[in-house]
């Protein structure tokens, strides 16, 4: 088992390194356009939920191949692996032109329909337009990353990462603000610079990906253009589950924001200010969760349940020590995190309950992350798409009455979204127990 624990923070590492630069992109991004205009928290938030429709729409034909590969390489057939591979790289990249169109062409319409102000649109719209061009990239990127997490080498996505997340540093400052003889291009610019440090990304992992002596196999061209649909086929119905969980999620989270648009103009920017705040713990986990995919993969792949069901409860160990350090800085120091993401002090002061109640929440999501990629690994991804989308309908039902009927605005959404996920982790720990002990299916 020392192996298995070795393999597992060597995979995680890289990741979450991975997932905290890219969230402190994110954080940049939103502490330089709210700094610049408050009203732009609003309006990005108005955007992102239908831009992540479309991302987890090309991440479940990724999630697909991570979790086929991984079984193919647990399995010994890196033929397999190789073609599969080829196959979903040819199709993520077909399918990710015609979303950027609609983001781009349709960008003032999609905003519209959230319900936001005049001006909020107006915001929202700019940054869409110029944030729709990544969506070409991120086919590229989404294609090579499910390839070198199946095989469960992840130092490149970290440097992607951090090459990624300098790039769109140094078009923030530039061009939101007009520096170094750039045009002051507000919100605007943030779209353009997220675009086109996902462009210096995927040249990056393309690269990488050519010229790496250490991955297992490399995708041919000839491959690529040479695809099959009946093995896009098993992508598809492996991966689509995941996807429709994350839409379902993505969707559930517009009409979330289109009900807290009716409270005032800055409600939507407080509540995704708190969701982004309670996600520094989910990428730290997020990692383990991802090696916990494609580790599970690989063991049952191989036939050996006893190594998947270990990594499962080792990941876990490490993601509620995680959860323990952040609910205490939370707890202890909430008004100087939310410092560092709006100088406003009636925002601060409306936002600090929410985040103790953020402290609670971390630790049933950090089971649902876990045990969720674990059943993923095991092929099983309908499963999480069900307790997803009963609990996306509950919890809009429910904040709906909170927010409407009782009057407890934001408070009763974030409450509503506790109970939630302490439901969905007791399910989800018990679907993984009850793989864990059925007779393992061929691949």
């Amino acid at each position: 088992m020392t192996n298995l624990h070795q393999k597992l923070l060597k995979i995680a590492a890289p990741i979450i390194i991975q997932n905290l630069v890219l969230y402190l992109q994110i954080q940049i991004d939103m502490a330089m356009v709210g700094q610049a205009n408050p009203l732009y928290l609003s309006a990005i938030a108005n955007v992102l939920y239908p831009y992540n429709i479309v991302i987890a729409f090309l991440s479940s034909l990724s999630t697909g191949v991570t979790v086929i590969t991984s079984h193919a390489i647990g399995g010994k057939s890196l033929r397999s692996a190789r073609r599969y591979s080829e196959v979903s790289f040819f199709f993520n990249l077909i399918s990710a032109l015609p979303f950027f169109l609609i983001l781009f062409l349709f960008g003032n319409t999609l905003v519209t329909l959230m319900g936001a102000t005049e001006q909020i649109s107006i915001y929202g719209t700019q940054f869409l337009e110029t944030l729709s061009f990544s969506v070409i990239f991120l086919g590229v990127n989404l294609s090579i990353t499910a390839i070198l997490l199946g095989m469960g080498k992840t130092k490149h996505l970290m440097i992607a990462a951090i090459i990624t997340t300098i790039t769109n540093v140094f078009f923030d400052w530039t061009l939101i603000y007009g520096q170094l003889g750039f045009p002051e291009l507000g919100i605007k610019g943030a779209g353009i610079a997220t675009s086109a440090a996902n462009f210096f990304g995927m040249v990056y992992l393309i690269i990488a990906l050519v010229s790496s002596r250490k991955v297992l196999y490399k995708p041919t061209l000839k491959g690529i253009l040479n695809p099959k649909w009946k093995i896009q086929k098993q992508n598809v119905l492996v991966g689509l589950p995941f996807g429709l969980e994350a839409m379902f999620w993505s969707l559930g989270q517009i009409i979330m924001v289109r009900m807290v648009n009716s409270v005032d103009e800055l409600a939507a920017g407080l509540y995704v200010l708190i969701t982004r705040i309670q996600s520094v713990t989910f990428f730290f986990y997020l990692g383990f969760a991802r090696a916990t995919m494609t580790l599970v993969g690989q063991e049952m792949g191989a036939r050996n349940r006893e190594g998947a069901v270990y990594v499962v409860y080792l990941s876990l160990k490490y993601a509620f020590v995680t959860c323990a350090l952040a609910s205490a800085t939370f707890l202890i120091y909430p008004d100087e995190i939310l410092y560092i993401f709006t100088s406003d002090e009636d925002l601060i002061r409306r936002a600090v309950p929410l985040l103790n109640i953020v402290s609670i929440t971390i630790f049933p999501v950090a089971v649902n992350v876990v045990a969720g990629n674990a059943i993923r690994g095991m092929k099983d991804t309908k499963w999480m798409f069900y307790t997803q989308s009963f609990g996306t309908i509950f919890v809009i039902a429910v904040s709906a009455v909170l927010l409407f009927v009782f009057d407890m605005g934001l408070k009763g959404v974030i409450l509503t979204v506790l109970f939630d996920e302490f439901n969905r982790a007791f399910l989800n720990f018990w679907r993984f127990k009850s793989k864990a002990t059925s007779p393992i299916k061929n691949s």
